[in-house]
C-alpha cells in the first residue's frame, strides 16, 4: 500500500470516530485544575513470533463484544452461577475481576464512576506474544483499524470517569500518534495533560537506527478539574548536578536577576514527563507471572498514586497480569478490571488471592474479589 493511500485510510477512520463524537453532543463544561497534594483486534492477517523483547501490550486483542451482563453498576453481580468472591476478612463493596470484552462492561456501567482508568491494550503488532506458558495473538499492524477499534472503549471511558477523574493510554510506535488524534477529539486538548515517555534498557537493538526503548503513556483528565497528588509520587533529586549543596539544600543563582533558587534535597521532587528510573521486568524478576509483556507494579504505582487517593475506584479493560488491579489492591484503591482471554482471568485471579491474603495477615485486608467468570468462552 502507498503512503498516500495509507494516509488517506487514516484520515477516513478518524473522520468517522469524529462524526460519531460530532452524534454524541458536547461534554459538560469543564472547570479549573485542582492540584492537591498527599502522601501516599480486523484479526491479525499474518501472524510471527515476536522477535523483540518486552515490547507490547500486557492485555490481550479483544476484538468482538461479546453479549454482556445488562443491569450492573460497578459493583454489581453477573450470572450467579458464574460469580466467585474471595473473602479476605473485610466488608464492603466488593473489587471486581471480569471474564469478557470489556465493552460488555463498559455499555452497562453509569456515567461519573470510576476514578483513574489505565489501559494497556494490544500494540498492534501483528505478532504472536509468548509468555512463560502463555501466549496470546495481537492485533495486526494496521493503524487504521486500531483507531477504529479502539475508539469504542476509549468513548466510553471518558463517559464513566468522575470529573476529576484521568485516563491513561499506553501505547509505543506504532499507533500512538494516531490515537493521540483520536483523543485529542474525543477529549479536547485542553484536557490532555501529559505525554509520558517511559524509557528501559532492554528489548530490541536498533540495527539501521537507534534502539526503540521507550513506550508512551497518554494522559487526558474528564475535565479541567483533574486530581493530582505531586507529593504522592516525589523521587529523590540527583546528585552531580550544576546546583551547589548547602546544609542539605540544593541552591543556584539566577545570573540576570541575582535571586537564588532553593530546592532541599531530602524532600526530593516531583517526576518529569520522561521516567528512567523504572526498568521493564526481567525474566527472573520475582513479579513476574508468566503472561507476556507484563507491566512492572511500580509503574503502574506511581500513575494510580498521582491522581488516586485511598478509596477512589479505578479500572483497567486489559487485564492481563493483573498488574493495575494488583496494584490498587494493595494501594487501598478499589477496582474493576476485565479481560477476555480466561487464562488471564486465571493469571489475575491467583495473584489478587495471594496479596490479598498477605494484606490480611499483616493486618489490612482488602475488599472482597468477586471473579465473574460469565464470558469465559473466548468469541
Amino acid at each position: 500500500m502507498s503512503s498516500g493511500r495509507s494516509a488517506r485510510r487514516t484520515f477516513e477512520a478518524l473522520e468517522a470516530f469524529e462524526a460519531r463524537l460530532v452524534a454524541q453532543g458536547p461534554g459538560p463544561p469543564a472547570s479549573r485544575a485542582h492540584v492537591a497534594s498527599g502522601v501516599h483486534e480486523a484479526v491479525p492477517a499474518a501472524l510471527t513470533v515476536d522477535p523483540e523483547g518486552p515490547e507490547g501490550p500486557e492485555g490481550p486483542e479483544a476484538p468482538e463484544a461479546p453479549e454482556g451482563p445488562e443491569g450492573r453498576g460497578a459493583g454489581g453481580p453477573g450470572d450467579a452461577e458464574a460469580l466467585e468472591v474471595v473473602d479476605f476478612g473485610r466488608t464492603g463493596t466488593p473489587d471486581r475481576l471480569v471474564c469478557g470484552d470489556a465493552l460488555g462492561e463498559l455499555t452497562s456501567l453509569g456515567d461519573g464512576l470510576i476514578d483513574a482508568i489505565y489501559i494497556d491494550p494490544p500494540f498492534g503488532t501483528g505478532v504472536v506474544r509468548h509468555g512463560r506458558g502463555h501466549v496470546y495473538a495481537d492485533r495486526a499492524d494496521d493503524p487504521d483499524a486500531f483507531v477504529t477499534w479502539l475508539g469504542p472503549y476509549l468513548e466510553h471511558s471518558r463517559r464513566v470517569l468522575t470529573r476529576t477523574g484521568s485516563l491513561f493510554v499506553h501505547l509505543d510506535y506504532r499507533a500512538v500518534h494516531y490515537v493521540k488524534i483520536a483523543l485529542d477529539r474525543l477529549f479536547g486538548r485542553d484536557q490532555f495533560v501529559n505525554e509520558i515517555v517511559w524509557c528501559y534498557a532492554v528489548g530490541g537493538k536498533g540495527r539501521r537506527g537507534f534502539g526503540r526503548k521507550h513506550d508512551t503513556i497518554l494522559w487526558y483528565a474528564r475535565s479541567l478539574d483533574w486530581a493530582f497528588y505531586p507529593d504522592a509520587v516525589r523521587v529523590p533529586r540527583r546528585g552531580g548536578s550544576h546546583m551547589r549543596v548547602v546544609d542539605g539544600v540544593q541552591e543556584k543563582t539566577d545570573r540576570k536577576t541575582g535571586r537564588i533558587y532553593r530546592y532541599p534535597v531530602a524532600t526530593g521532587k516531583v517526576p518529569e514527563d520522561w521516567w528512567c528510573d523504572v526498568e521493564t521486568l526481567n525474566h527472573s524478576d520475582r513479579e513476574r507471572t508468566g503472561w507476556p509483556s507484563q507491566k512492572p507494579e511500580r509503574l503502574v504505582e506511581r500513575i494510580l498514586q498521582a491522581v488516586t487517593v485511598p478509596g477512589n475506584r479505578v479500572a483497567d479493560w486489559f487485564a492481563g497480569s493483573g498488574t493495575t488491579a494488583a496494584v490498587a489492591q494493595r494501594l487501598g484503591r478499589g477496582f474493576l478490571t476485565v479481560d477476555r482471554e480466561p487464562a488471564a482471568i486465571d493469571v489475575c485471579c491467583a495473584r489478587l488471592t495471594r496479596q490479598g491474603r498477605q494484606l490480611a495477615l499483616q493486618g489490612t485486608p482488602p475488599a472482597p474479589l468477586q471473579v465473574d467468570r460469565g464470558n469465559k468462552r473466548r468469541r
